[in-house]
């Protein structure tokens, strides 16, 4: 293991046999060689242990954390712990995510001209669980539509201005987390993940960071983003009260400045707004099978909004 790694990389990683040997190799392949990997098992109980163990043995860079499971924003914590203080930058890495060669050089040579930024991010591409492409080009246009808050609108942001805090809270755009690379002192500043949310702790982290300066944005692929079965980021179900308690969480935090305040409660009402007109180009693009759900959908979101918009603010329960 390098004793002043310029990057360390945090891999939780539960029940991850399957695909983490393939992060593991898309990490080892990086064209910039200065990184430490600290992989957090977080309780398996298949092979990922003997998978890590494996690599870990022909690469000293690799190392692995064992503990009971605890969850995705615990074993983050872990990593983050455990990782050398000396780096310069950080990154989480998920387990079945892969790594395009020059992913961490970009980066990293992005920052490095950058001084006045406290991270840098790209954009990802879908891949199944067998590593093909899927839905080329659609995740990749996800995460070039920032979409912020300027001049009284929720507006797209432009291509070559840096991702703010304005573009992360209405719709996060950015993820998974091995897109970003942050400065060690901004996550030190920061704080750790937050264990109460269960989805959505990548967004609430990239928000935290954002408040403290602006994320480059390099307008490239560099990570396929692995779609499968076992995704925790399908359990729709318990994903919507989360971001309820994130946006909460946010509008009301105390580490807002005086202007991120102002923007919040400006940015809530337009984004009421947004939401309202964006049921309604659905209406007028979608195919006339399906127009009367799109007109009752966009009809019984009005009031919604409306009773939103009038409050002034987000609630834990959304209503």
């Amino acid at each position: 293991m390098l004793n002043q790694p310029l990057v360390s990389i945090i891999v939780p990683a539960h029940n991850s046999a399957r695909f983490v040997g393939q992060t593991l190799s898309s990490i080892r392949a990086q064209s910039l060689e200065d990184w430490e990997c600290v992989v957090v098992d977080d309780g398996s109980s298949d092979e990922t242990c003997a998978v890590v163990e494996a690599v870990c043995a022909v690469d000293g860079r690799v190392r692995l954390v064992r503990q009971s499971c605890g969850g995705p924003s615990l074993a983050r914590n872990r990593g983050f712990l455990e990782s050398s203080a000396a780096s310069e930058y950080v990154t989480f890495m998920d387990a079945d995510d892969v790594w395009e060669p020059e992913a961490l050089a970009t980066l990293v040579g992005t920052l490095m001209k950058s001084p006045g930024a406290i991270g840098a991010h790209g954009v990802a591409e879908f891949i199944d669980e067998n590593g093909n492409p899927l839905k080329c080009g659609a995740f990749s246009a996800f995460g070039r539509r920032r979409l912020g808050y300027k001049d009284g609108a929720i507006r797209e942001w432009p291509l070559d201005g840096p991702t703010e805090f304005d573009t992360l809270v209405w719709t996060g755009p950015l993820y998974p987390p091995g897109l970003l690379l942050a400065r060690r002192d901004a996550y030190e500043r920061a704080g750790l993940f937050d264990m109460r949310l269960r989805h959505c702790e990548d967004w609430d982290m990239c928000l935290r960071i954002s408040r403290l300066g602006c994320l480059q944005f390099v307008d490239k692929v560099l990570l396929s983003y692995r779609r499968h079965g076992a995704n925790q980021s399908n359990n729709q179900r318990d994903s919507g009260p989360m971001v309820r308690l994130l946006h909460h969480k946010t509008f009301f935090a105390a580490e807002n400045t005086p202007e991120q305040q102002e923007m919040l409660r400006a940015g809530w009402k337009a984004w009421q707004w947004y939401k309202v007109k964006e049921k309604w180009r659905g209406v007028k693009s979608g195919r006339m099978k399906e127009l009367p759900l799109a007109v009752f959908k966009a009809l019984a979101a009005m009031p919604v909004h409306l009773m939103r918009y009038l409050r002034g603010y987000p609630t834990c329960s959304g209503v």
